[in-house]
């Protein structure tokens, strides 16, 4: 009796079967949820990351307004501030204008911040939040230099390094949800023609709340 060949063909048919239908659409459905499941992870930690900026904005506000009402000056602007304020830089010698007028009034300003106990924070190091962001305490003229800011605007926080979604969201909480109007702004049409473009890929330099 004659024993049949088998193929080489025939032994990967026998021994290998190819994927059915449903197996790849199972495949393709588990795979849907994993991509699903990393963007809603990565939504939430930005919407968390915007939240903590937004919370830091206001901590920098309030914070102001109590050096204010507690030193009679605007941080960064007491003179002889550093009779006031323990450890505070030699060079924090204050202004007699009420308005932060240098960048070096702005790192001052921001170190009395937290000398003073009113901020959490390292006294000389910027104030930073979510990775490139930072934040202080400065003139308006500073923060936005020529782009058109009220000339009754007078010290600001600044806030550098985002994008128009972080500003657009804290616009609708703190101000009017216009980043070209109101009390918090971008340079003009930063976020769109009506300052409302919720957009992640939009890069916000400078935006500045005004404090006084």
């Amino acid at each position: 009796m004659t024993t049949p060949l088998i193929t080489r063909r025939g032994r990967q048919s026998a021994g290998q079967q190819g994927f059915t239908l449903i197996e790849i659409a199972i495949v393709l459905v588990i795979i849907g949820f994993l991509l699903a499941g990393i963007l809603n992870a990565q939504s939430v930690m930005r919407n968390a990351r915007t939240k903590d900026t937004i919370k830091a904005v206001t901590d920098i506000a309030n914070a102001s307004q109590q050096f204010r009402d507690r030193y009679g000056a605007w941080p960064g602007t007491l003179q002889l501030a550093g009779t006031a304020i323990a450890n505070l830089s030699a060079t924090c010698v204050g202004n007699t204008t009420g308005v932060i007028a240098t960048a070096a009034e702005s790192a001052c300003a921001s170190e009395s911040l937290i000398r003073s106990g009113m901020l959490r924070g390292d006294a000389v190091q910027p104030i930073r939040t979510n990775g490139p962001t930072t934040l202080s305490v400065t003139g308006a003229a500073v923060a936005l230099s020529g782009v058109g800011l009220p000339a009754n605007w007078r010290n600001v926080v600044r806030i550098q390094a985002t994008d128009c979604d972080v500003i657009v969201q804290m616009d609708r909480l703190l101000d009017d949800g216009n980043t070209n109007s109101g009390n918090l702004r971008t340079a003009a049409n930063d976020c769109g023609a009506g300052g409302t473009d919720q957009s992640e890929i939009l890069p916000v330099a400078n935006a500045a709340l005004r404090i006084n």
